[in-house]
């Protein structure tokens, strides 16, 4: 005789009261994505989960692979401290410019005497000075990607907590095993990590990072005869089982396989779980440090945007190269609102019943690395083509930026250059601006150009990223006769970069 869940151990849902007594006896195996989240949290926060993590003992263990990543990640983590103090300072500065301009063109309807408008501009002046004051006052406390690494508290501290905790590396023969097993898994849609297959191209290891992390936790586990925490922030469904918003626990796949081969119960959490639940290690913490901790923080190392130069250059490559598939499969995708069907992708191409889409992203993903390494794109960017997966079946669809979609969106395109009623000499400023610098290149405002044409831009220089590059338009042709072109459009920030021909 068998019970309810002999058998279907991974839909038992565990109470509370499970979970926390778990963290009390159950190994805990730390992923690389909370060790980073580190140098993102609030100090309070990475003080509370660091004294959680000590308090684990030797409980605690990082896979050796999550280790790898954590070090192959910890720069982007860090980030470029001067370079959002910069960005944030400009930001500012642009914001107080267009204050002023506006208070002056209001001025002039209502006929402000000019010790009332003066007054004025010095309230303006001081808001924005405090903001700059604050901004220069929290900068100093970071740590920077050049900081020494004894001199980084948070590898210091690390470096403590995890001497003798981190999995060693399995020998040649069983570590390319695991990563052609994690491969194979990803292939055939086992959990985890099979919705990180766009990396295959990008390292040693292919798409199989989260498996080795996975498999070394739970070898690790089994030899230990305990039960098994892994704590990770990866929130996709090819580690949570979901249903809707909730995240009940680990995919049923994984907690039957951790059963059948260990006898032990399979939890996850998150960095936050740690810290709601730290009582039960008899850890005091502050209250704010789980909401720091659950909040998403992909706004921090927010990847850097598609621009429509580089949008453009990945088509034509890919045309070049004989893909005018998937380059067909973009621009569809952007007419459907950022996603195109299985059914559609086959169709649109012409694909035999029987062709597998395995692998389909992966041209996208080497030429967005040439790209990069052009430093036409931002070391980060959203995948050209993401692939969507429904539950644990095949591809189901890919879903595109939506900057992408914006940009190739035909509903948004641009007025043509036959339209172009701007007057020839409106732009002659901004040429003869540029034809005087002894510099490569110049990022600007589109305040700063409007202030240099004594004029505004056209609408779409505000709407279309493709107006920026097009030779045929007024601008372009005045951009193109200083021996220019433009690049690094950023609509959202109103910025722009000119670089000089080659």
């Amino acid at each position: 005789m068998v019970g309810l869940f002999d058998g279907f151990e991974g839909y038992r849902v565990v109470s509370e009261a499970e979970s926390r007594q778990a963290l009390t006896t159950a190994l805990v195996a730390v992923d690389a994505n909370v060790l980073l989240n580190l140098y993102r949290y609030n100090a309070r926060t990475t003080a509370d989960l660091l004294t959680i993590f000590e308090k684990l003992g030797d409980r605690l263990v990082v896979p050796y692979q999550a280790m790898r990543e954590f070090h192959r990640n910890r720069l982007r983590a860090i980030g470029n401290p001067e370079q959002a103090t910069g960005e944030a300072r400009a930001a500012l500065e642009k914001s107080r410019a267009t204050a002023a301009r506006a208070l002056e063109t209001w001025s002039k309807h209502l006929a402000i005497d000019d010790a009332e408008l003066q007054r004025l501009h010095l309230d303006i002046d001081g808001v924005f000075q405090r903001l700059r004051d604050a901004i220069d006052r929290a900068t100093p406390d970071r740590v920077h990607p050049s900081t020494p690494a004894d001199a980084d508290p948070v590898l210091s501290r690390l470096s403590e907590l995890l001497s003798g905790r981190v999995l060693p590396r399995p020998e040649d023969k069983v570590w390319d095993a695991l990563i052609a097993e994690g491969n194979q898994r990803v292939d055939e849609l086992i959990p985890p990590g099979y919705l990180d297959a766009e990396k295959g191209d990008q390292y040693p290891e292919g798409a199989a990072g989260d498996f080795l992390v996975y498999r070394q936790a739970c070898h690790e586990a089994k030899a230990r005869d305990m039960d098994l925490i892994i704590v990770t922030n990866d929130e996709k469904e090819d580690w949570w089982w979901r249903r809707g918003p909730d995240m009940i626990g680990p995919r049923q796949e994984m907690t039957k396989e951790f059963f059948d081969s260990t006898g032990h119960r399979l939890f996850l959490m998150r960095a936050s779980d740690l810290l709601n639940r730290s009582q039960a290690l008899d850890v005091e913490v502050n209250p704010e440090s789980a909401r720091d901790a659950d909040v998403n923080r992909a706004d921090i190392n927010e990847p850097g945007k598609w621009t429509a130069e580089a949008v453009d250059m990945l088509l034509q490559k890919l045309r070049g190269e004989g893909r005018s598939d998937l380059a067909d499969v973009i621009t569809a995708a952007a007419s459907a609102g950022g996603t195109i069907s299985r059914e559609d992708i086959y169709t649109l191409c012409g694909y035999r019943e029987d062709r597998m889409l395995r692998g389909i992203t992966r041209p996208t993903t080497r030429i967005t690395g040439d790209l990069q390494a052009a430093r036409i794109l931002p070391p980060s960017v959203t995948p050209m083509m993401k692939p969507v997966y429904i539950d644990a079946g095949a591809l189901s669809a890919i879903r595109i930026p939506s900057e992408v979609v914006d940009i190739l969106d035909p509903n948004s395109t641009p007025p043509s250059p036959g339209l172009d009623t701007e007057a020839a000499g409106k732009y002659q400023p901004l040429a003869d601006y540029l034809a005087a610098l002894d510099s490569e290149s110049t990022s600007m405002a589109f305040g700063e150009i409007e202030d240099i044409l004594g004029d505004t831009l056209a609408p779409s220089a505000r709407k279309h990223l493709p107006y920026w590059y097009s030779p045929q338009n007024s601008l372009g042709k005045a951009v193109a006769s200083a021996g220019f072109k433009a690049r690094g459009v950023r609509i959202e920030t109103e910025t722009v970069e000119f670089v000089r021909r080659s």
